[in-house]
């Protein structure tokens, strides 16, 4: 955020350089009714609500430089899917294949079809200046590969299906939005993965139960999970 701010003036045609809104002021209320309670919003795209956010996996995660990044689409039926494997991969993906976090693709070629369609509206725009937007653009992927060491990844449709596979046979439990809940080796742990289950099942179908929705939210408390606890409350009851 500090070198955004400070490199913005290199590229004034771009809305921000990241092409994001980014923040990280981790209020329970900052989300949608889909953006799971354990996590941390840290950048919207500015249409349909989209954002994105850092998965603590209900407190397994404890380094955020590592935690999983998840796109949120309240608009979306695919609501909520795992995109990265932290933040350094997600902002390789976003800067250099935007296009892959935004949609689902069956196959590279579906991909790069997608990016050429893309590419051709732009170019037959009146109103956008196509040639300035890209020479920006350029200044901004030299600059993060310099400052950051980010780097495109290569087959990105193929590392998101890796990722997704490799989390989904790590989870004991699953559930709607995608996500499941991670095995853990703790006995007491896995006590609450039903709730923790519950939980993202009642987010991902907007549940506004009153009764059970703050039934889970008083042992999320009692978990001394206050950031989630209230963030259920929020997104569910407000």
């Amino acid at each position: 955020m500090s070198w955004e701010r400070d490199f913005s003036g290199e590229v004034e045609y771009l809305d921000t350089p990241t092409g994001l809104f980014l923040s990280i002021d981790f209020h329970e209320r900052e989300g949608y009714f889909c953006t799971p309670v354990d996590s941390l919003p840290f950048a919207h795209t500015g249409g349909d609500g989209i954002h994105y956010a850092l998965l603590t996996d209900f407190g397994l995660v404890k380094d955020l430089d590592e935690a999983p990044v998840i796109r949120v689409s309240p608009m979306d039926s695919d609501r909520v899917r795992l995109i990265a494997l932290n933040l350094h991969d997600f902002f390789s993906l976003h800067f250099f294949d935007e296009l892959v976090l935004l949609n689902e693709y069956s196959s590279e070629e579906a991909y790069l079809e997608s990016v050429r369609k893309e590419e051709a509206r732009d170019l037959n725009s009146e109103w956008f200046d196509h040639n300035r937007y890209k020479r920006e653009k350029k200044k901004v992927l030299n600059e993060v590969q310099e400052v950051f060491d980010l780097a495109p990844i290569t087959n990105p449709v193929q590392y998101l299906q890796e990722i997704r596979i490799g989390r989904s046979l790590q989870t004991t439990i699953l559930t709607e939005d995608s996500l499941g809940i991670l095995t853990t080796s703790s006995e007491i742990a896995k006590e609450k993965e039903a709730l923790f289950a519950s939980i993202r099942d009642l987010q991902y179908t907007a549940s506004c139960d009153r009764v059970i929705v703050e039934r889970h939210a008083n042992e999320l408390l009692q978990m001394g999970m206050t950031h989630e606890a209230e963030s259920l409350l929020a997104r569910l009851l407000r």
